[in-house]
């Protein structure tokens, strides 16, 4: 009787053990496969390589694909870390467009922002009035200290749309009217060309008030750059971190 159902048991117990190793098989393949890295995750991950331009408008600023809304929560805190992904030291200069309608002050904070991340030069692009220069090397505070001539000049546009002037040492600041299309310059330029004569600083400082658009305070820094006659020595033209007070004196970096 065992003899008889020897063989059916043996064959019963192989088919099962063959069919458990073919489960076997066939589940392992499945075991061993990665899901490969998406293009995007890859992406993410690798630090940009160059510093892109870094453009300023009225509703937010962006730094190469990056777009970061002015009206963001805590905007100055995710600027400043939204410029850790960029090598902003790397580049000899960082190319930085601002819109005219932009505030001074926004413009103001962005591009120290630029600085304090390690920015060695700015080149500040902006459209200009007339046949001003498109374009400006623009300095910090930081690229010159407060050793620099007190007869050094500051020029400001006034929140009437007004033009001042007056010495980094203080003393009467002169002022001129709204023109056509801003600021009286050439007006101004008249006067302190001549004044300038008596000064060998090369330095000029300016601003413009709070309720001012970036355009103008562009302007009065290009105005001199584009001055017929020339001024002979002035070659630097620093954008001040905070407003100044026409007449007063100022101090650098303070």
């Amino acid at each position: 009787m065992s003899c008889v159902y020897r063989p059916f048991v043996a064959g019963v117990v192989v088919s099962l053990l063959l069919g458990a190793t073919a489960c076997d098989e066939e589940k392992k393949p499945a075991d061993v496969v990665k899901p490969a890295a998406t293009p995007s995750a890859t992406a993410t991950a690798e630090a940009p390589r160059r510093m892109p331009e870094v453009s300023l408008h009225p509703k937010g600023v962006n730094v190469g694909i990056d777009e970061l809304s002015l009206s963001a929560p805590s905007f100055n805190v995710s600027f400043n870390s939204l410029l850790k992904k960029y090598p902003v030291e790397q580049p000899d200069t960082v190319i930085f467009n601002v819109d005219r309608k932009v505030t001074t002050p926004v413009a103001t904070k962005i591009f120290y922002a630029l600085v304090d991340a390690g920015a060695k030069q700015i080149e500040v692009r902006t459209k200009p009035r007339g046949t001003f220069p498109d374009k400006l090397i623009i300095s910090s505070e930081k690229d010159v200290d407060d050793s620099i001539p007190g007869c050094t000049y500051i020029g400001m546009v006034l929140e009437n749309f007004g033009a001042a002037f007056w010495r980094k040492q203080g003393g009467t600041a002169k002022r001129y009217s709204k023109g056509m299309a801003g600021p009286d310059l050439s007006a101004m330029h008249e006067i302190m060309h001549k004044e300038a004569q008596s000064c060998n600083s090369k330095v000029f400082l300016f601003s413009a008030a709070d309720e001012i658009e970036w355009g103008h305070a562009y302007d009065i820094a290009a105005s001199v750059k584009a001055a017929d006659p020339p001024y002979d020595s002035i070659n630097k033209y620093v954008l001040l971190r905070d407003d100044p007070v026409p007449g007063k004196p100022v101090k650098i970096g303070k």
